[in-house]
């Protein structure tokens, strides 16, 4: 009989899961031994930290299977990584029950209930920390604060460095955005996206406010008062227009 049909490893980032087939009953004592060196095995090479027995597919657990079980645990309890059992069936859970080990070992009725005991989402990934979305909305307040005194207080600040302050503030808001969308879940996803989609369009409405912002004040005295061209001009010469015609050259000529 093919041994490696009597289980499969799949190896997760938060962890790895070993599922143990229902053909692994009908297994010859010989062949039983022999699956159970190698599961042995691959758990004390690869350094599991975290294993995860699937016994969904069994409806009988017989004392060879019983035996390797207690096995694994051993062998993950010496090198302190953690084992939790995932079943489903009744005469399962009574025969661990009847060993002792339903209060030893950690049990899970299904793989939500097995993820929420390793501390992950319900899609099995790594639960989103809260500070990478909150660093994301802050970020995105500083950029829209830093937007708005650009133009309601565009005297009082140095318009190159708000120029820099925004643009920073909304690369960090678009980064954090998309870590939430991409490995958060639920409201946290939608969260990321908006913020994603914030921070974008205020970096293309900062540059594109920009050229007003930082131009010259007459030139913005001059737009916003619609006045002469050559009204400004000499306002900053400080030269005053002649009255009477020539009357100032005539006053210049004399003695």
């Amino acid at each position: 009989m093919d041994v490696a049909k009597s289980y499969e490893f799949e190896r997760q980032p938060a962890y790895t899961r070993l599922a143990l087939r229902a053909e692994l009953s009908a297994f010859h004592w010989e062949d039983l031994q022999r699956s159970a060196q190698e599961i042995l095995a691959e758990l004390e090479n690869r350094g599991h930290r975290v294993v995860l027995v699937d016994l969904t597919s069994l409806d009988y657990l017989g004392s060879a299977q019983l035996t390797l079980l207690v096995r694994v645990w051993k062998l993950l309890k010496g090198r302190n990584a953690r084992m939790i059992v995932e079943l489903k069936s009744p005469v399962v859970r009574e025969v661990l029950k009847t060993a002792g080990l339903l209060n030893v070992w950690e049990v899970a009725d299904s793989h939500a209930a097995a993820w929420q005991m390793l501390g992950l989402s319900a899609d099995g990934r790594r639960t989103m920390p809260l500070a990478v979305p909150l660093i994301g909305l802050l970020a995105l307040v500083g950029a829209v604060a830093g937007a708005s005194l650009s133009i309601w207080r565009s005297k009082a600040f140095d318009p190159r460095i708000m120029l820099i302050a925004e643009l920073s503030c909304s690369a960090v808001a678009l980064g954090a955005g998309l870590w939430t969308a991409i490995r958060g879940s639920g409201g946290r996803r939608g969260v990321g996206v908006g913020v994603v989609l914030a921070s974008a369009m205020l970096a293309v409405g900062v540059v594109l406010i920009q050229p007003r912002v930082t131009a010259p004040p007459e030139n913005r005295e001059r737009q916003r008062d619609h006045g002469p061209p050559g009204t400004a001009d000499n306002q900053r010469t400080g030269s005053v227009p002649a009255e009477g015609g020539s009357g100032a050259a005539t006053e210049a000529d004399q003695p």
